[in-house]
């Protein structure tokens, strides 16, 4: 924010956070929280409070200055580096697809590349990108298209039901439920369920021994 009044931007950084403050906690714990206002939207009216011009770029901008780097205060769920490693292994690709309400794709790839594992990813969609939260099958549909198959060669590996599973399967895509922080379910729609990381290898493999065969 060069070039304008140091006071006004330290009452913009204010006002940011204090009007994400009520909603933004859970965002980051959940992929099912609903997102009421967009982060652009809420930038913008921060932003017009303040007197201050509300055009895109700023927007842009301030929106991936409020996603604070996560390399260095969460570690990734044990076995996602293997993971990554065994998917690359197989010949097959990587797109990371997330819920998130400040952070876009260049943020994740960020983080990714400092913590090592950027390599093995072949893409990144998230719902600022896509425009929609998960289950809208508008974040399934653009991560399939960066990856440059059909729904029928898609493999989603998620943690939720209802944000994960079904809306793939809506679409034709296999699908594998971890639940590596999660109770054993009951039951899952999912084609395979593993309690981790690991374990997602190992059905992977079998499918794709199967397509094989």
């Amino acid at each position: 924010m060069d070039g304008h009044d140091p006071e006004r931007v330290d009452a913009l950084a204010n006002d940011l956070v204090w009007k994400s403050r009520a909603g933004d906690e859970a965002r980051q714990v959940t992929t099912e929280s609903r997102i009421e206002i967009g982060a652009e939207d809420l930038i913008s009216g921060c932003l017009q409070r303040q007197g201050m011009p509300a055009d895109p770029a700023t927007i842009a901008r301030l929106r991936r200055a409020m996603a604070i780097p996560v390399h260095d205060r969460f570690q990734p769920l044990p076995g996602a580096l293997e993971l990554l490693q065994a998917i690359h292994e197989m010949g097959l690709s990587s797109v990371i697809a997330s819920n998130t309400y400040w952070r876009d794709a260049e943020s994740y790839w960020d983080d990714f590349r400092k913590l090592g594992m950027a390599e093995y990813i072949e893409d990144i969609v998230t719902s600022v990108d896509a425009g929609h939260l998960k289950p809208h099958p508008a974040v399934f549909e653009m991560a399939m298209q960066r990856a440059g198959v059909s729904a029928e060669q898609c493999v989603v590996i998620g943690n939720r039901e209802e944000n994960d599973i079904e809306p793939a399967r809506m679409l034709g895509m296999r699908t594998i439920l971890v639940y590596p922080d999660d109770p054993a379910p009951e039951s899952s729609r999912a084609d395979a369920v593993a309690p981790d990381l690991w374990k997602c290898v190992s059905a992977l493999r079998n499918m794709l021994e199967a397509e094989i065969e």
